[in-house]
């Protein structure tokens, strides 16, 4: 198929496990991608968190003069879904082309930030001030580059999080999704999960000329945490784009697909979305 598109998920997949911001080699992929098609990160992060770890990276890296073409071509899908943005080079910023609501009426955010906070202080804290949307909790010692410890600490949140939740309302999944991402647990609105993030993107583009079928195949989606309960679940459960996942696939299946090389040995992480961003856009 000829991709019209992409996207990529953030953590440990155009990053390595353990660091928080993209090798150089991955940064070269990504800008010589996005001089082809439209390139949009997909993340649980919110807007100021990829302009530091991500966009300087990517704007050292480029020319002036292709500069203004690539940030027309860069979007980013932030707080796992629930808002995107399209970088408007008048201005020099990001602006918002779509976002979703807090269900308040289940539960006020803030009532819920204050319950999770004080249930999971043993293993982590509830970030306050930096999403606009979803409620995102990070492990403790979370810049350790231990990875296993931050993995440990965030599965524990994402328990006891899920059992605040249920005490809530054993049904609250019909207003909000809990997500873990091996190195922090977000919780957001259930209409503005990550597939939420491919259709709003699809809609997007289409007012920029491009065409793509009711399940957005065109558009390639790449992500490492599919498993239910991992915040990749609904970016790479197929219903929306081609999916392909660089971490590890629960049995049974039918998407995401894994990244094979020509030898069929799966490819994980940056090795993976490297290899397929050249296969697809060299």
């Amino acid at each position: 198929m000829e991709f019209k598109a992409v996207m990529f998920d953030f953590d440990g997949t155009i990053t390595s496990p353990g660091n928080y911001a993209p090798p150089q080699n991955m940064v070269d992929v990504l800008v010589s991608v996005a001089k082809k098609v439209p390139i949009s990160c997909c993340t649980g992060r919110q807007l100021e968190s990829f302009e530091e770890h991500a966009l300087k990276a990517l704007i050292e890296e480029i020319p002036q003069h292709e500069l203004e073409g690539f940030l027309e071509n860069l979007y980013l899908v932030a707080e796992n879904g629930a808002v995107g943005y399209f970088f408007n080079t008048e201005l020099d910023r990001f602006e918002e082309y779509y976002s979703v609501s807090w269900p308040s009426h289940f539960i006020e955010r803030k009532v819920l930030m204050d319950t999770l906070n004080e249930a999971i202080k043993e293993y982590g804290v509830v970030y306050y001030k930096k999403h606009k949307i979803v409620v995102v909790m990070r492990t403790n010692g979370h810049t350790s580059g231990d990875i296993r410890l931050i993995n440990g600490l965030s599965d524990e949140i994402y328990e006891i999080a899920k059992s605040v939740l249920h005490s809530f309302d054993p049904n609250y999944e019909e207003f909000l999704h809990i997500g873990n991402s091996g190195i922090g647990v977000v919780i957001g609105p259930a209409n503005g999960d990550k597939d939420r993030g491919v259709e709003e993107f699809a809609k997007y583009l289409a007012t920029k000329g491009l065409s793509f079928s009711d399940d957005a195949r065109e558009i390639l989606v790449i992500g490492d945490q599919p498993q239910k309960g991992g915040n990749d679940h609904f970016f790479l459960n197929g219903r929306l784009g081609t999916p392909y996942c660089v971490g590890e696939i629960p049995n049974g299946l039918d998407f995401p697909k894994p990244v094979l090389d020509e030898n069929g040995k799966a490819l994980k992480h940056t090795e993976g979305t490297i290899y397929l961003l050249e296969k697809h856009f060299s």
